[in-house]
């Protein structure tokens, strides 16, 4: 029988550049406790992911209060110090991968380790998919020896958005388009601005604007720039294909 979910932990699931970005939020200091308003630049989501990527490493401790731990700060104190003290706490919380005797990620395939993940630890679908490029990027950044099937597909590991044949998106090529994909409409408005977030689901939600906010009463600018916020959260704690490989390529730098 499955191991019950509520059994298991969520690993970190955020861009690994936005975990050490964190960090150096911190390089002048570190508080006794944690807590989000250190991150008061990122959307609320973001700062819970950063929070749940802590407690995961054991960089706070949660049963007293999330009080700093010296890991963390040798973590942000000790920039030179990361990658040894990151593969430490990589090789001591992803233990169902990397101390298993049956599981070599030297010589792993990327359906392997999508295997591990799902039994090991409560996350599926996009969820898992951004855990599993979070460990890789942190293990190579702590030159863990990863095999070369999942140095080739670790830009595989987020969500797609499909492309014409011009490079552009699909949904903004224009067209019919199949699966969940939506095709926006263009509005007539000149000056009319289109943006689509990608869901996590495969869909995708497209919003377009056309206003002068001189113009426009307070009630529909906190409604037209409160519904931006939101989807800038959205977009935050769920990176497309593009962040990640702008992530990828500063990682290898």
């Amino acid at each position: 029988m499955p191991e019950p979910t509520f059994n298991k932990r969520i690993p970190p699931y955020l861009p690994f550049k936005t975990f050490m970005t964190s960090l150096d939020t911190l390089a002048h200091g570190v508080p006794p406790k944690i807590d989000r308003s250190l991150w008061r630049s990122q959307a609320g989501v973001t700062q819970g992911l950063i929070m749940n990527a802590y407690r995961f490493f054991g960089l706070v401790d949660e049963d007293n209060g999330d009080s700093s731990t010296e890991y963390l700060e040798k973590l942000a104190k000790h920039s030179d110090q990361r990658p040894s003290v990151l593969r430490f706490l990589l090789e001591s919380n992803y233990e169902e991968i990397l101390a298993s005797h049956d599981h070599d990620i030297s010589r792993m395939t990327m359906k392997m380790l999508d295997t591990i993940f799902e039994e090991s630890f409560a996350v599926s679908g996009a969820t898992k998919q951004k855990a599993i490029a979070f460990f890789l990027k942190a293990a190579k950044f702590a030159d863990l020896p990863l095999s070369p099937y999942l140095l080739t597909q670790m830009r595989n590991t987020g969500p797609r958005r499909k492309r014409n044949g011009k490079g552009k998106p699909a949904h903004l090529a224009g067209g019919e388009t199949s699966g969940n994909t939506i095709t926006p409409v263009t509005p007539n408005t000149p000056g009319a601005d289109v943006h689509s977030v990608r869901l996590v689901s495969g869909g995708t939600v497209t919003v377009s604007v056309s206003f002068n906010p001189f113009k426009m009463p307070s009630e529909d600018r906190a409604f037209v720039f409160s519904l931006i916020d939101k989807i800038q959260e959205y977009e935050e704690a769920h990176p497309l294909e593009a962040a990640n490989d702008e992530d990828e390529g500063e990682d290898e730098e």
